[in-house]
């Protein structure tokens, strides 16, 4: 009887994808004892499927056995469901009984635990890891893996020590700063680290979420949630969730918000989504900050957000296909502001139609550059007589015509959702 460490890395189940068979016709009986013993690596709660941490046997519960038969054909059995006298060391060993059919005891077998996890094919089903629930006991009964291979035993079925091929997530996740657990009330939880992506719905309970996952080692990985409302995101790089471990993790998350929820103050990511100005050094990875919002309309396509920067100093022509040639945001459409839309923008930041003191503070708590004071800045309107307008920004925004071909006005973007 030999010691179980907990959680680790995937294994597949010797398979001959040529030559499978289904359940053996005429069974031959043999017996299997496996005697499991989970324990807790560093004190950190890994494979715990009771309060206290130990991974015991159930009764009802199943195990799968891949052979091969005289046929050279892969065979996947499962075993008979524990009762309460196949269990013994306080739920730390189980003998587990099989019918075999004519097996070939020259070849290796491989056991799967809990059966469930076997596909019939008899490889390992991975894809039972897609869609998850967050709760241990589900994941203890379902879905914690764990293998074993191993050549007969003198003609009989060997004893077993199974190995965890899963890495266990114990999550609890916070907002931003840390000053809040989230965790009680996010339902939605989704983890990808580029090859595979893991789906947790829940009820918004407290935490830890637990999630089952393949090891991984140095890896980029994205996890967004939600809570029916507000939407998180956080990128961690370098991660290695290793074999036979479980790591209690607590991750500070994003709020992201679409445009339509957005709220002046904002700021605006190449993703297409607004974040608080207070999290701009918190973005996803990848993600950078373009633009703060800066009026909001009820009228879709009517709400703006100004670019963080100026694009420089260009004649009316340029300035135009310059801010409608910006790299395109989802959900957006870049353009030159209009004179109305300019005012909105100013009015809409605690001044009025004139002041634009008001909106320059905003920008620069969102972490972007200032309008200039003294400034000069096109806007998209254009007078009777085909000229266009400009805002000169002295103690008070004042509005001049100028001739388009006027080469030193600065221009800076707005962004349209």
């Amino acid at each position: 009887m030999a010691a179980l460490a907990l959680v680790g890395v995937v294994m597949t189940g010797c398979t001959n994808d040529d030559n499978i068979i289904d359940e053996p016709q005429q069974p031959a009986k043999n017996v299997v004892t496996l005697t499991t013993t989970v324990s807790l690596d560093g004190g950190a709660q890994t494979r715990a499927l009771t309060a206290g941490g130990v991974k015991t046997f159930a009764v009802g519960e199943q195990i799968a056995l891949v052979y091969k038969n005289t046929s050279d054909a892969t065979v996947k059995a499962v075993s008979t469901a524990l009762t309460a006298s196949d269990i013994a060391s306080g739920g730390k060993s189980a003998t587990f009984t099989f019918e075999l059919a004519d097996p070939d005891r020259t070849k290796n077998v491989t056991y799967i635990y809990p059966a469930v996890m076997a596909k019939a094919d008899g490889t390992v089903n991975y894809s039972a890891l897609d869609a998850q629930d967050g709760t241990l006991a589900t994941l203890s009964s379902t879905l914690d893996l764990a293998t074993y291979s191993a050549a007969w035993n003198a003609g009989s079925l060997p004893a077993a020590t199974l190995e965890n091929q899963l890495a266990i997530l114990a999550l609890t996740l916070k907002n931003s700063t840390g000053s809040s657990d989230i965790t009680s009330t996010i339902t939605g939880l989704t983890l990808s680290d580029g090859t595979r992506t893991y789906n947790v719905n829940r009820s918004a309970v407290a935490g830890p979420i637990y999630v089952a996952i393949y090891p991984t080692a140095d890896a980029t990985i994205t996890v967004t949630a939600t809570d029916g409302t507000k939407n998180y995101t956080k990128t961690l790089t370098g991660k290695t969730y290793t074999a036979s471990n479980g790591y209690p993790v607590s991750w500070r998350m994003t709020a992201a918000y679409t445009l339509a929820e957005s709220t002046v103050g904002m700021i605006v990511g190449t993703d297409g989504k607004a974040y608080a100005a207070a999290d701009k050094d918190n973005l996803p990875s990848g993600v950078t900050a373009v633009a703060m919002v800066a009026y909001k309309s009820a009228t879709a396509g009517s709400s703006l957000a100004i670019a963080l920067a100026d694009e420089g100093m260009m004649d009316w022509e340029t300035a135009k296909s310059t801010c409608e040639g910006k790299t395109a945001v989802t959900g957006g459409t870049w353009k030159l502001p209009s004179q109305d839309e300019w005012k909105q923008m100013f009015g809409a930041n605690g001044g009025n139609e004139e002041s634009y003191t008001g909106l320059n503070t905003a920008i620069t708590t969102a972490g972007g550059t200032a309008l200039q004071e003294n400034g000069r800045y096109w806007s998209s309107s254009e007078n009777d007589v085909g000229d266009a307008l400009r805002v000169n920004l002295y103690d008070s925004a004042e509005w001049i015509n100028d001739f388009k071909d006027e080469g030193m006005i600065l221009v800076r973007a707005c962004l349209a959702f």
